[in-house]
């Protein structure tokens, strides 16, 4: 099937595609701080992970404390896996059970909301909220219950049968099924009230066109449809959405994608026996790729998950009664497989590196931008990465932090949380075009790139970033000048920061391994972590301040991101 918005034909239209030539020596980067181009949403703040459980943990509440810790400007949002799923409460790689369903010797309901209760509780602190995934099957309503529970890996590789199951199959009775998502939605009114029950993005399964559902297109719309007649029976202003499917070169999501939006259209409703189905958002996942190249090193592939960012926007696109909802990208990675720790994965090293924050950087200020040049409306991207219990220290599974301490991904998103709401005219030679990287991805000359941002007061907050797909050059700088134009009298050139995030600087990993990597470090290496994992802000003097303008010497490592902070003068 071909889609009619490809990227391609609307790249020179909107400017994105033409790159500005090459300068000899230093990447020169522009900033005109008077020149405002569009809002810029805080589109990180999204975060899921695959086991539920892991909200309860101890690593888990310090990691939601620190993520509330990083913006006030909207809720963080976190979507998890295995809310319904039955089981004994068992912690797993890629597995997590909460047992809520089960039915007495009569098949009548037995509604056990314990651990969902605690779950949720968690994700509804002040500043938090949750990003509802109805998934999985509870035994004693699956079309398969046995067998249920797959192998369970506490360490190491998740196991080869992690997605076979009972729980990824549909229901046997649809009926009682809506029935026992009618009464979770309505104690869940119960417990934290309609208001925030309605805020709530309620969404469906998890990537169905995958193993993850045994189930045809028709075998999910038809669940879908009853899905969304149980939670707008309870709360009619409940947002509801789907379908999540995944990178279209595994499963066909396109197609998927495509069928179940005219499911929504023009579909009979196995619900209601209408026709079309509520559909207040549209999900979809977006991951890269990654490798070892011939050398032996990390190859990334940004190429990959932008081109399914272009392929999904183009196909939402081609809905008119859709193109204008708000889209969620469910999942946004480098690559599909959270619980493989690198140490036994090695393709995955770029995860303890600040590879992954320069690709985070990357990757993040261009979503946006790539969904609207189909008239897109990209309102959240989650990064599914979260943290583990009871792991090895180090040991490169997708991760914000490791035994709670911060790794150099978590800290491009606390930069990311200090960006202003509006973004200025900005540029940069080095900064490689989409729709370059959308054929060639970033292989040969490294991508440095910019997004200045105003914050509401006029402070000028400037992210910079050097990032290639191949895990080279973190010892390699790269010269850049920076010139701001558009500062008034209120800017503080006197008081102007960056922070960066390299091999040096708020980077724990490297630390670690000049400790001799200790997998029972002592209190005060611990200590020693911490303090490497912190962003600190260093003065950076303007080498050539005039009326208005200012110009800024950086020097940027590979692999690394850095944000430059010019403030208000205080009053």
């Amino acid at each position: 099937m071909k889609y009619p918005h490809s990227f391609f034909g609307l790249a020179l239209a909107l400017g994105l595609a033409a790159p500005l030539a090459a300068a000899d020596g230093p990447v020169e980067i522009t900033v005109h701080a008077d020149r405002p181009t569009t809002a810029l949403r805080p589109i990180w703040n999204y975060f899921g992970y695959d086991e539920a459980l892991t909200t309860l943990t101890p690593e888990g509440r310090h990691l939601l404390g620190e993520l509330n810790q990083m913006t006030d400007a909207e809720p963080i949002r976190i979507r998890v896996h295995h809310l319904h799923t039955s089981g004994d409460g068992t912690l797993a790689l890629k597995w997590s059970s909460t047992n809520v369903y089960t039915e007495d010797a009569q098949g009548n309901p037995v509604l056990d909301w314990t651990r969902i209760d605690a779950i949720l509780d968690e994700l509804t602190r002040p500043g938090l909220e949750p990003f509802i995934e109805v998934s999985f099957m509870p035994q004693a309503l699956s079309a398969s219950p046995e067998p249920y529970t797959p192998s369970l890996t506490k360490r190491g590789l998740p196991s080869n049968d992690i997605l076979s199951g009972g729980a990824y199959y549909p229901p046997k009775d649809h009926a009682k099924w809506q029935a026992f998502i009618e009464a979770w939605v309505r104690h869940c009114v119960e417990r934290y009230g309609r208001a925030a029950v309605a805020s709530w993005l309620w969404e469906l399964w998890n990537e169905p066109e995958s193993p993850y559902f045994k189930g045809t297109v028709a075998d999910y719309c038809r669940l879908y449809d009853h899905f969304t007649a149980a939670v707008k029976a309870v709360v009619p202003e409940a947002r509801v959405g789907a379908p999540h499917t995944t990178d279209p070169k595994w499963k066909r999501g396109d197609l998927f994608m495509a069928a179940f939006l005219e499911h929504c259209r023009s579909g009979k409703n196995a619900a209601t026996g209408g026709t079309g189905a509520p559909l207040d958002f549209v999900a979809y996942h977006a991951k890269g790729l990654t490798r070892l190249d011939e050398s032996g090193r990390v190859e990334m592939d940004l190429r990959n998950h932008l081109a399914t960012i272009d392929l999904y926007s183009g196909i939402i696109a081609g809905f008119p009664e859709y193109a204008a909802l708000p889209v969620y990208i469910g999942e946004s990675d480098p690559e599909g497989c959270a619980g493989c720790p690198s140490t036994l994965d090695p393709q995955r090293d770029y995860r303890r590196t600040s590879q992954f924050a320069a690709y985070t950087a990357a990757s993040f200020m261009r979503k946006q931008d790539l969904a609207a040049a189909h008239g897109g409306n990209l309102q959240g991207a989650v990064s599914w990465a979260f943290t583990f219990h009871d792991q090895p220290w180090f040991n490169g599974l997708r991760a914000l932090t490791t035994n709670e301490i911060a790794l150099p991904v978590f800290n491009a998103f606390k930069l990311f949380s200090r960006l202003g709401s509006m973004r200025v005219e900005s540029a940069s030679t080095g900064m490689r075009p989409i729709a370059e990287i959308l054929t060639k991805s970033v292989r040969g000359a490294p991508d440095l790139g910019v997004v200045a941002t105003r914050t509401d007061t006029g402070a000028l907050r400037i992210l910079v970033w050097n990032y290639h797909d191949v895990a080279v050059g973190f010892y390699e700088s790269t010269a850049a000048s920076l010139r701001v134009t558009g500062i008034t009298a209120d800017h503080d050139l006197a008081a102007v920061t960056l922070t960066r995030i390299d091999q040096t600087h708020a980077n724990a990993f490297t630390a670690w391994l000049a400790l001799g990597e200790p997998q029972d470090p002592t209190p005060a290496q611990i200590a020693g972590l911490h303090a490497a994992a912190t962003l600190r802000a260093e003065p950076l003097p303007a080498s050539t301040p005039a009326a208005g303008a200012a110009t800024f010497d950086l020097q940027l490592l590979g692999q690394s991101v850095g944000l430059i902070e010019i403030p208000l003068k205080q009053r």
